[in-house]
Parts: structure tokens; C-alpha cells; sequence
């Protein structure tokens, strides 16, 4: 039996049970993030309603390695649970990264539609093969970038190293701007920004505010062109090796991440005015410079699906299907 590590709720409670099942969670959020909030929430929920029975240990902020591991890592069962971006989820599930594709939909509520209704049918099986299963969807956001200089336009990026995520969605619809495109994970982008080995980068506009990106990078330039949704996932050896009770416990605690919906979205604007505040210049984009950023993205998923292969485009017709159910 792992050392029982458990919230201070729950020890204040006296809830924790000297036989108690511990399962082990990884974040990249910090805890003081909003995504680090709601998996303090999910964890403090599954000691509440479990008696103690069952407890998830969190390990925020990276704190058991980066996400490009630790997704590999859950989906061998050696790390239980996460709280994993589309970037990550994408390493194991590649089609996954499609709904973080350039402009893919319309409206943030068509994308909860799909996400709600949808993505299970679209998934199911992929996720199965790799050995993971969904608990719930999360919010991540809008990618934008944080720039060195004040940028606007896709040509004003041509010849500048530009970090992106290491995905193809991201990286390819940069690439179309003549940029250099350096693939770096978040933990690796504001060393690289400190040091000049890029001089912008794409990053979620709450999570890059909060993580420090304005004060190496202090223009903030609204291109929101992706909207990214993560996944809480369980390994399936450890959901396999769960009792049905202890299943149902997971199951109803796991719905507390889609509040970040509402956290999300209505975080940024306030971040954004608190950037502002600090030194940082907000760069809302005319329609006709979004017009151009908006132009990039059609050639650039002809790229993204022959790069991700044949099962891609199958996998992209499918989430068209959805979206039109949903518009």
C-alpha cells in the first residue's frame, strides 16, 4: 500500500480509511490556476462521497514530469489519472488534435455541442486501443500568441521563430505565415523566450497570462486560432482493476471539470485587462486582419490531414457530420 496522501479536507473531516484505495492524478496546471482549482475540487469530491474509501492524489504543476510523458505513462497504467490538453491527448490518440484544428468551428457553443454529444461516438474506440478512457471533457481555451514585437498580420510573422505546440495543427497553420516554427512544450517556451531562441509564441491566452508569458513576451496578439478542449482520463488497467462502486464514485465526481466552461471564458477578459494594467499591449485584430489569419487555415488542413494520414480525413469528415448536427 502507497503512503495515503490526502487533502487537508478530507483529513479535517476524518474521512480517510486506513484501507483506502489511493490513485494517483498528474496535472500540468499549477494549483493556483483555474484547471488546478477544479482538480483540487474533483479530488476533495471523490474523498467526500467515497467515505475515504477511495482518494486521487494530485500531482499539479508538472510535478511527476511533462504531459508528453506522463500521457504514455498513464496509458501503461503507471500513472492512474490526468488532466491532459489536446496537445498531449494527441501524442496517443493523433485524430484527437483534429478539434484543435485552425478555425475549426464557429462559435464556442457549436464546440460544446460536439464535445457534449459527440465526441465519445467519434472516439470511443481510439481512446479504448490506447489504453485510456474519458472521464470528461475540459475547456483549455483560445491559442494566441505572445510576441516580443507588436505583430498583426500572418506576414509580419514571416521569418520570425515562433514557438508552437508540438502538434501538427498548431505548427502547420503557423508555418503557413513564412514564421519559423520552433515545437517546444510549455515548461521550454519561456526559457526559449528569455534566451532569443524564439521571439513569439503560441500559447492559451489564460494559461500563458498566468504562467508569466507577458513579462518575456508582453504582446498579446488575439489570433484566437484554435479552441482546445482536453480530456480527464483514467488508464484503462486501473479502470479495469476498480470495483463498480468505485467506478461510479470516479463518475460522479468527474463531471466538476466541465465548470471550467464558464471559468475559462470568463477569465480571460479579465486577465487580459490585468496584462494590460501591467505593461502588456492586448492586439485586438480588425476583421480584415482576422480575414487573413482565417485565410491560412483551409491550406494549412490540407497539410494537417495528409501529415496525420488516411484515418484522419475519415475522422475529420465525422466532426463536420457532428458540427452540422450542432449548428
Amino acid at each position: 500500500m502507497k503512503i495515503l496522501i490526502t487533502s487537508a479536507l478530507a483529513i479535517g473531516m476524518g474521512l480517510v480509511s486506513a484501507h483506502a484505495k489511493e490513485l494517483r492524478l498528474s496535472a500540468a496546471p499549477p494549483p493556483n490556476t483555474p484547471w488546478g482549482q477544479i482538480t483540487q475540487k474533483f479530488v476533495d469530491r471523490i474523498t467526500e462521497i467515497s467515505g475515504g474509501e477511495l482518494t486521487v492524489t494530485a500531482y499539479m504543476g508538472s510535478k511527476l514530469g511533462g504531459e508528453q510523458d506522463i500521457i504514455k505513462q498513464i496509458a501503461r497504467g503507471r500513472v492512474d489519472l490526468g488532466v491532459m490538453s489536446n496537445t498531449a491527448v494527441s501524442l496517443v490518440v493523433p485524430e484527437f488534435g483534429l478539434l484543435a484544428s485552425p478555425y475549426a468551428f464557429d462559435s464556442a457553443e457549436q464546440f460544446d455541442c460536439v464535445a457534449d454529444d459527440h465526441l465519445l461516438d467519434t472516439y470511443g474506440e481510439e481512446f479504448e486501443a490506447a489504453g485510456l478512457r474519458t472521464l470528461s471533457w475540459m475547456e483549455v481555451g483560445f491559442q494566441v500568441i505572445f510576441s516580443k514585437n507588436p505583430l498583426r498580420t500572418p506576414a509580419e510573422f514571416a521569418g520570425v521563430k515562433v514557438r508552437t505546440a508540438p502538434s501538427v495543427t498548431d505548427t502547420l497553420f503557423i508555418d503557413r505565415t513564412g514564421a519559423t516554427t520552433v515545437p517546444l512544450s510549455p515548461a521550454d517556451t519561456i526559457p526559449a523566450l528569455k534566451t532569443g531562441q524564439v521571439d513569439a509564441g503560441t500559447q492559451l491566452s489564460v494559461f500563458g497570462i498566468v504562467t508569466g508569458y507577458p513579462a518575456v513576451a508582453p504582446n498579446i496578439v488575439l489570433t484566437r486560432h484554435q479552441h482546445q478542449v482536453g480530456g480527464i482520463i483514467i488508464s484503462k488497467r486501473t479502470w479495469d482493476g476498480l470495483s463498480d462502486q468505485e467506478r461510479r464514485w470516479i463518475e460522479e465526481a468527474a463531471p466538476i471539470f466541465l465548470e471550467l466552461r464558464g471559468m475559462i471564458r470568463g477569465a480571460e477578459g479579465a486577465l487580459l485587462q490585468k496584462a494590460a494594467s501591467e505593461g502588456a499591449t492586448v492586439i485586438e485584430l480588425t476583421e480584415d486582419e482576422l480575414a487573413e489569419w482565417k485565410a491560412l487555415a483551409a491550406p494549412a488542413q490540407e497539410e494537417i490531414l495528409v501529415e496525420m494520414g488516411a484515418a484522419a480525413a475519415a475522422k475529420w469528415e465525422q466532426i463536420q457530420g457532428a458540427k452540422a448536427q450542432c449548428s
